[in-house]
């Protein structure tokens, strides 16, 4: 059976089952698989029982890839370009029974026999198991979301054109074999899905016409790459009729209920323990996010007071108003990111990898309803290029009244703090260090508290050294965390029925200061991602607690603590604190 992998793309946008499947694999490589493990007892009982497990993990990986090939060449594993899965309800059938059986396997294996680095790869697992589980069992994903089928098609294409935009003619005969695939798959989707949430399927919609439009826009390049161009041509077409026969699909499907999309206490409660590793209730959440609220609230006026009698609301507001780029939006978060890179390296907060490229690219058109202002892909975990990619969202584009245009651009005022979450030393030097990880396993690990959190705290240091010099900085720093305490308050809200997406939008628009386009934008991608939302500022409270001991109490100093904290992957800093 071939060998793959899957891996998270850090694509905040997409759906549940498709954020699944990229995570399902990062272990298999080059024909093996095999733990990293701490020295451990030589109990030949536990030897036994650690073999064990990595082989469950093995075969559990090996058949996820085979269900799913057209995830594992996201991770470097190029036999797989040209295939996509059958995507039939069989499938999502199968997969389940997969992971039923893994995890009573897994949770037969006694927890005692791990020490360290492995009982954190055991307890990862367990995790992604139950989760998937969750997501395809209990919540049936795969039926009740149309985006699932949609963005993982255009997907397919997107990874291919966008990894290989060098050397498109190599990769060629792989898109057209995948573009001949896609009707067959996305009739298959549509088989799929059944009693849709109302706001996924006008989501999903407006998704397969950005994959139309992202089709049509490859034709002139492609074809000229292509020795039978016309051919090429009525593949291409064939595919993007079939995501606008797949729209209309879709959009005749009876409805499921209105806010279908909210998952209840009970299991919101078990993502809160299971994603982000926190013993917490949702009203106990709640508390906390409306407690942060009124903190950030009083911080944010406090800091105001140092700049006059305005409100903070008010410097922040005047100083946007007064923000108009000369370059292009794209150009002036290229030129960002290329002077923060240079500034972390000078002083030494944290040890930048060596190899790593970052590039700067637009939201495509299928997702740019999904994103807020910017997101992070991350690069392939087992390929050399170490490439990821920083997608900012110009919904400016879209406008065409001047005002309206100026108005969204605006919306990027403080981008330098948006570069360091999303770029150095945020999302992207995190993700470049955990695929350097020994434990392969470990490489597999996306949970959000961790990569999140760390960004959030790379904010807050960026505005205390000096990494990010710009007027204001502080105040956009504290307005962006307030902005994710209320994403806390939101994230419950919308999962146990007491706010609407419009209610939700509305908060964001009166609490944050948000476009009502950015507002809905960035509500739109809480409603499929339950608890991702609130594991932002979540995730830099637990950071701090870490501080406080181990560089506070203990005398570490900073950079050390920082690489420490970026050696154990992206898994929950309540784990990392047990072991």
């Amino acid at each position: 059976m071939p060998k793959a992998v899957f891996r998270i793309a850090q694509n905040i946008g997409c759906s549940w089952k498709c954020k699944q499947l990229i995570l399902c694999a990062l272990c298999v490589l080059c024909g093996s698989f095999r733990l990293k493990t701490m020295p451990t007892s030589s109990d030949p009982a536990e030897t036994k029982i650690r073999a064990n497990f990595a082989s469950l993990a093995k075969k559990w990986l090996e058949e996820s890839c085979e269900l799913f090939p057209e995830q594992a060449s996201k991770l470097g594993f190029h036999q797989y370009d040209s295939l996509l899965s059958r995507n039939t309800p069989e499938i999502y059938r199968k997969h389940i029974a997969l992971l039923e059986r893994t995890l009573t396997a897994v949770e037969a294996l006694p927890e005692a026999a791990f020490h360290g680095d492995d009982w954190l790869d055991r307890r990862g697992l367990l995790a992604r198991l139950r989760t998937d589980l969750f997501s395809e069992r209990d919540l049936l994903r795969w039926r009740t979301n149309p985006q699932t089928h949609s963005n993982s098609a255009i997907d397919a294409i997107f990874e291919l054109v966008v990894r290989n935009s060098g050397k498109l003619r190599q990769v060629l005969p792989a898109i057209e074999s995948r573009l001949k695939k896609i009707p067959a798959y996305l009739r298959a989707g549509l088989e799929c899905i059944e009693a849709p949430d109302p706001l996924w399927t006008s989501l999903g919609v407006q998704s397969c016409a950005g994959a139309v439009e992202f089709l049509h826009g490859l034709e002139q390049e492609l074809c000229s790459l292509s020795s039978k161009p016309k051919a090429f041509v009525s593949t291409l077409k064939a595919a993007a009729k079939a995501f606008e026969e797949y729209a209309a699909g879709i959009a005749n499907k009876k409805s499921g209920p209105k806010g279908g999309f909210s998952i209840g206490r009970e299991r919101f409660e078990f993502l809160i323990r299971e994603q982000l590793g926190l013993d917490l209730s949702l009203p106990e959440t709640r508390a906390l996010g409306e407690y942060q609220i009124q903190r950030h609230e009083f911080l944010l006026e406090r800091a105001a007071r140092r700049h006059g009698r305005k409100s903070a609301r008010e410097i922040i507001d005047r100083a946007a108003a007064g923000w108009t780029p000369e370059l292009p939006l794209f150009d002036v978060y290229r030129q960002a990111t290329s002077d923060i890179k240079a500034r972390l390296g000078k002083l030494g907060l944290v040890t930048v990898p060596k190899g790593d490229t970052l590039k700067v690219l637009p939201v495509p058109p299928f997702l740019k309803h999904q994103f807020p202002t910017a997101a992070y892909s991350a690069p392939e975990p087992f390929s050399r290029d170490q490439t990821g990619i920083f997608w900012v969202n110009d919904l400016s584009l879209d406008q065409e009244n001047p005002d309206k245009k100026l108005a969204e651009i605006r919306q990027h005022h403080g981008l330098e703090l948006t570069t360091v979450h999303e770029a150095y030393p945020g999302h992207h030097l995190q993700f470049v260090v955990q695929f350097q990880h020994a434990s392969r396993l470990r490489r597999l690990f996306a949970h959000s508290i961790f990569y999140e959190g760390w960004t959030m705290w790379c904010e807050k240091l960026a505005v205390e050294h000096g990494l990010v010099d710009i007027p204001g900085a502080e105040l956009i720093q504290l307005h962006d965390a307030l902005w994710r305490a209320h994403r806390i308050v939101i994230d419950c809200g919308l999962h146990d029925g007491a706010l609407s997406h419009a209610a939700a939008a509305k908060r964001l628009q009166s609490g944050v200061g948000f476009t009502a386009a950015r507002a809905e934008a960035d509500v739109n991608w809480y409603t499929s991602s339950p608890t991702v939302p609130m594991s932002y500022l979540l995730g830099r409270l637990e950071v701090e607690k870490l501080y406080r001991h181990f560089v506070v109490e203990a005398g570490w100093p900073l950079k050390k603590f920082n690489d420490w904290m970026l050696s154990h992957g992206a898994i929950p800093y309540s784990w990392i604190r047990r072991v």
